[in-house]
């Protein structure tokens, strides 16, 4: 594994789904994406972008609105890391209890020397 994906896939590992999935904490999250980070929501035609801060309320809301749907513990896998230079993406397959969730795709740029998640638009399965 080449150096870049191993980083990469430190990042995604800590700071989204330790920070996201795992146990949602922002300054997790901030550890590895960068401040200007944004996911983007598709409802039919239209587009809603989310900040990090808003990524964490969100998942925080659903975990108090159904805690039971987070009892078993989050499962990942990264089948696809592509890198170019300074930039890269990431495909991450999402599962909870066996059901996938989520297949997620991830934007990241090397800036200052460390990789940075930058954005995030991802496809949601029936559950």
């Amino acid at each position: 594994m080449s150096q870049d994906r191993q980083q990469i896939v430190q990042v995604i590992e800590s700071a989204y789904i330790d920070g996201i999935h795992t146990n949602p904490n922002l300054e997790v999250v901030l550890s590895g994406f960068h401040p200007e980070f944004r996911m983007l929501v598709r409802k039919e035609a239209e587009l809603t972008k989310v900040s990090p801060e808003e990524f964490v309320a969100m998942v925080l809301k659903g975990r108090a609105a159904n805690p039971d749907a987070f009892k078993s513990p989050v499962s990942f896998e990264i089948p696809l890391v592509e890198v170019t230079g300074d930039a890269a993406i990431a495909r991450v397959d999402l599962s909870r209890g066996g059901n996938l969730l989520f297949t997620d795709y991830l934007s990241l740029y090397r800036m200052d020397g460390r990789w940075q998640v930058v954005s995030k638009i991802f496809h949601s399965y029936p559950r």
